[in-house]
């Protein structure tokens, strides 16, 4: 390192996130340091900045420095979902596992609550919160006879884990309208695209929350979001496919399916992975490797990969170039476990609505401990109710549903995420719902692509 020019490493803190995005943006034309040019602003040349550049030209990655973190209490369980759905930003959601959650915690659409099903809604809300609670300590009993404590545990960790256990087993219960609390970080290019999809949502609950972010998001960003708004493509697209959907379909009845089938990926695996593993390490063209590759044996092509992973230690993750091939799976699974799994946003998602088509899941655990009788009542009145809810009111029928229930969602992952997600979902930490799909996602890896699956690790207990 030079003396002349010492090298200096610092954060930017206490400035407001518009003056930081500026900051950084005039790094690229300006010979002054970061402290210099930063000196220089204040909010208003920063909004001009912004109004100017960001705005009128559409300089947009500038909005990426501008980084805020909102809270964000009493939103419904399928909001979250919703609101998740924007991929380049950071969630803590609460938990469902920890804590048990108060009677009448739950959203109640205007639009239902309005209407001549406004009693019949609060009645089943009611009695899903009633049973869940009424439960909670009979459960928590059940989970300590079957697991006694251990002699290295405290009677506090012992109480957690009980706790944990049981609120695993008696969250099915909760319907998908439970108010909870989110935490997000998000850049400031990020958050107008979240607010526009929630202004364009068809459900008054996400309209209102972006309204809500935008306003309070506006008292730290005025300019970056401030243009933020309803979007008719989205709105429309999304109004529009579903009578397109059913136009050209013309399907009535549901098929049952697997919990998990591979619909799609990567027939020459072996080639893919071993032309991008050489392109990284080498300085030729990838159609002169691909060449080179296509002549190869099965087992040469499978010393390429076996080089590029035999070293990974139990903290690591595959190289990059593993992110060339790709898997998409066909998912039901029940609400419950999807709120886990759906936390995985290095992917492309694509959700179906919740309906109480596919059925719901009975936790062993909720049978043994003897509770199957309160459990299916639950169901079965959340059912009858979503089904009179829903002719009138298709989508806020989606808030009464318990998150026991099943819905469909699409996912394709690129491999080297598969490698992360399996690990971790799989493990015996997890809730067991999440913990099969992690589980028949690697078998169906393993009967494609036997080779590369002895590599994941995934565990089978």
């Amino acid at each position: 390192m030079s003396s002349e020019h010492p090298r200096k490493i610092y954060t930017l803190a206490d400035l407001p996130p518009e003056v930081k995005a500026v900051t950084f943006a005039k790094c690229s034309r300006s010979p002054k340091n970061f402290k210099e040019i930063a000196a220089e602003l204040t909010e208003e040349k920063s909004a001009e900045f912004h109004e100017k550049w960001v705005v009128g030209y559409g300089h947009s990655s500038v909005a990426e420095h501008a980084v805020l973190s909102i809270a964000m209490e009493n939103v419904s369980i399928l909001a979250t979902k919703v609101i998740e759905d924007t991929r380049l930003a950071s969630y803590t959601e609460q938990s469902t596992r920890y804590q048990l959650y108060d009677r009448n915690r739950y959203y109640k659409p205007k639009e239902i609550m309005n209407s001549e099903f406004a009693s019949l809604y609060e009645e089943v809300g009611n009695f899903l919160f009633d049973t869940y609670l009424s439960l909670s300590e009979k459960v928590i009993d059940f989970v300590k006879n079957k697991n006694p404590r251990k002699s290295d545990q405290s009677d506090k960790m012992y109480e957690t884990i009980c706790k944990a256990g049981a609120c695993d087993i008696i969250r099915h219960l909760l319907p998908i309208a439970t108010l909870t609390n989110l935490g997000v970080t998000i850049n400031a290019r990020s958050l107008e695209h979240m607010i526009r999809k929630l202004l364009s949502h068809p459900l008054s609950e996400m309209q209102e929350i972006g309204q809500e972010i935008k306003e309070v998001s506006r008292q730290v960003t005025p300019t970056l979001i401030k243009y933020a708004d309803y979007n008719a493509y989205l709105a429309d697209t999304r109004d529009a496919l579903p009578q397109l959907s059913s136009d050209v379909l013309e399907l009535d009845k549901i098929q049952d399916t697997d919990s998990v089938t591979l619909v799609k990926y990567d027939k020459d695996v072996e080639d893919r992975l071993a032309c991008a593993i050489l392109y990284g390490a080498s300085k030729f063209s990838y159609q002169q490797i691909q060449d080179k590759v296509k002549k190869m044996s099965k087992a040469e092509k499978e010393r390429i990969i076996d080089e590029a992973l035999n070293k990974m230690g139990e903290h690591d993750w595959p190289i990059r170039e593993f992110e060339h091939t790709y898997y998409t799976f066909d998912i039901l699974i029940n609400y419950g476990a999807f709120r886990d799994i759906q936390r995985h946003r290095i992917c492309t998602q694509t959700n179906q609505e919740i309906t109480c088509d596919y059925g719901y899941d009975l936790p062993e655990d909720m049978v043994e401990a003897g509770y199957e009788k309160e459990f299916k009542a639950c169901m079965a009145k959340a059912e009858d109710a979503y089904h009179k809810i829903v002719k009138k009111f298709p989508l806020e029928a989606q808030y009464i549903i318990p998150l026991a229930y099943r819905k469909r969602v699409l996912y394709t992952w690129n491999l080297r995420e598969l490698f992360h997600f399996i690990k971790l979902r799989s493990g015996k930490r997890g809730h067991p719902a999440y913990r099969r799909i992690a589980q028949k996602i690697y078998d169906e890896i393993a009967k494609a692509h036997p080779f590369l699956a002895k590599y994941i690790k995934v565990d089978k207990s």
